[in-house]
């Protein structure tokens, strides 16, 4: 009995930690994730699940209905973007935090964002997306995928940082596991100063591509996006414009995001266009197309402009 009134002791310390009081809704709310038993689930602990986990095995399949060897495939969501949608201290912003999201596959931390207070990222507007650098590893939407919103403006006035966006917003996997084909979806997060867009694609009977590309030929500057055929909205790999680090010592190229679930009767299309850093429109535009497997790896050179690239893609199911 001892034992049992410790561990809800501790449960209950962790939900009263993450309950909060928001002045933008009025509301006593969940900050973070909290359906668990939080005597023991480590709430901040990183999910440890690497991308393209079965990439090399092969993996099993079933007889579905119609007597086909399939393979298990679960639904997933790909994060197109993340936008302040409104702000109620207008723009811009020097915006740091982070911004986590969980699933069934552990619901442990997979981080979309994450920045501290001296690396912030300006923002200038409503229409201008944070810089995701994650998922790291593809998403299943099976029972809910969580976002955990923990946003700070910094304040170079000599006043305290003030909290911009703190909160807990939800795909319900069910609702949405219950309709036939994928579709671009939203939520929207009320909180602290600010109203937080998720915009996200639900991908059918998805598996995992993770991508490295390298650059063979040219001093590539430009955007890399990626969407598949049934779903046109594109999420960004890598935008030189954004600054830092282009290329590392070997000439693979330093993407924001290289993961991107693709539906079973999907194409993964890959669009590159490349720029002068002076200019605003593309000098050069190629796309490539790539068709889903259940394992394995496959790569194919583009030419783009005076740009020479080499695009390797490795296939994984979730599970």
């Amino acid at each position: 009995m001892e034992k049992l009134r410790r561990r809800k002791e501790a449960h209950q310390a962790v939900i009263d930690r993450i309950r909060e009081y928001d002045p933008k809704t009025g509301e006593v709310c969940y900050t973070r994730f909290y359906n668990r038993d939080m005597s023991k689930f480590d709430i901040d602990q990183e999910s440890p699940l690497a991308p393209m986990r079965y990439t090399h095995k092969t993996p099993s399949k079933y007889t579905n209905s119609l007597g086909r060897q399939v393979y298990d495939v679960s639904d997933s969501v790909n994060i197109l973007s993340v936008k302040i949608a409104s702000s109620d201290m207008g723009f811009p912003l020097k915006v740091y935090g982070i911004m986590i999201a969980r699933d069934y596959l552990d619901f442990k931390c997979v981080y979309l964002f994450r920045r501290h207070r001296e690396d912030y990222q300006l923002i200038n507007s409503e229409d201008q997306s944070l810089i995701l650098t994650g998922p790291t590893r593809g998403l299943v939407l099976l029972d809910s995928i969580y976002f955990e919103v923990d946003l700070k403006i910094k304040d170079d006035q000599g006043k305290k940082d003030q909290e911009l966006s703190k909160g807990l917003c939800v795909i319900d996997g069910i609702l949405m596991g219950g309709e036939e084909h994928g579709h671009v979806g939203c939520e929207d997060l009320d909180s602290r100063l600010s109203t937080v867009e998720v915009k996200f694609a639900v991908v059918k009977l998805a598996v995992e591509a993770t991508l490295e590309i390298k650059v063979l030929k040219g001093d590539f500057y430009g955007e890399i996006t990626a969407c598949t055929s049934r779903i046109q909205d594109r999420l960004v790999l890598h935008d030189s414009k954004a600054g830092g680090v282009i290329c590392d010592g070997t000439g693979m190229l330093q993407l924001w995001r290289r993961v991107v679930t693709v539906g079973m009767k999907d194409m993964l299309l890959l669009m590159i266009a490349t720029q002068a850093s002076d200019v605003a429109t593309a000098s050069a535009t190629r796309t490539i197309n790539f068709t889903p497997h259940g394992n394995g790896g496959e790569e194919d050179e583009i030419t783009c402009g005076a740009v020479k690239m080499l695009i390797k893609v490795n296939w994984s199911l979730f599970e």
